[in-house]
C-alpha cells in the first residue's frame, strides 16, 4: 500500500465526514420517501432497497473517517495514534464506492416506477453520473 502523508490523510477524512453526512442524510431521505409514497412494483422495491444500502455503505464510510480524524489528530493519546489505519483506509474508499453506485442505482431505477419515458431518462442519467465518477476514480 502507498505510504500517505498522515496530515493528507486527515484532511481527506476530515472531508470524507461531511460528504458521507450529507450523501447518507440524501440517501436516507430517498428511502424513507420511496418507501411511504412508492407504488408496489419489482423497480420501488430495488430502488428502496438500493437507497438504504447507499444510506448504510455512507454510514460504514462515515464512521470509518471519523475514527482515522480520531487516529491522526495531533492531541490523540499514542495508543490511538500508533494504531494501524490501512483496515480504515480501505473500508472508507470502498464503502464510499459503493454508496455511490447504489445511491446513483436507485435514482436510476427510481424513474421507472412512474413511467417507462421517466425510466430511460433517470437511467441515462444516472448511468452517466456512474461512469462520470469512476472516470474520476481510476
Amino acid at each position: 500500500m502507498v505510504q500517505i502523508d498522515p496530515a493528507y490523510q486527515l484532511a481527506l477524512a476530515d472531508m470524507m465526514i461531511g460528504i458521507c453526512s450529507f450523501l447518507g442524510g440524501f440517501s436516507a431521505t430517498i428511502f424513507v420517501t420511496l418507501l411511504t409514497l412508492a407504488k408496489p412494483s419489482i423497480f420501488a422495491r430495488i430502488a428502496i432497497g438500493a437507497s438504504a444500502f447507499a444510506a448504510v455503505a455512507f454510514i460504514i464510510c462515515l464512521t470509518s473517517a471519523v475514527s482515522i480524524s480520531f487516529a491522526l489528530h495531533p492531541a490523540a493519546p499514542t495508543s490511538v495514534r500508533d494504531a494501524p489505519l490501512d483496515h480504515l483506509q480501505i473500508t472508507m474508499a470502498a464503502s464510499f464506492i459503493l454508496g455511490i453506485a447504489a445511491m446513483l442505482g436507485s435514482i436510476g431505477i427510481s424513474g421507472w416506477i412512474r413511467s417507462r419515458a421517466l425510466g430511460v431518462f433517470t437511467s441515462v442519467i444516472a448511468a452517466i453520473g456512474l461512469l462520470m465518477a469512476f472516470g474520476q476514480i481510476g
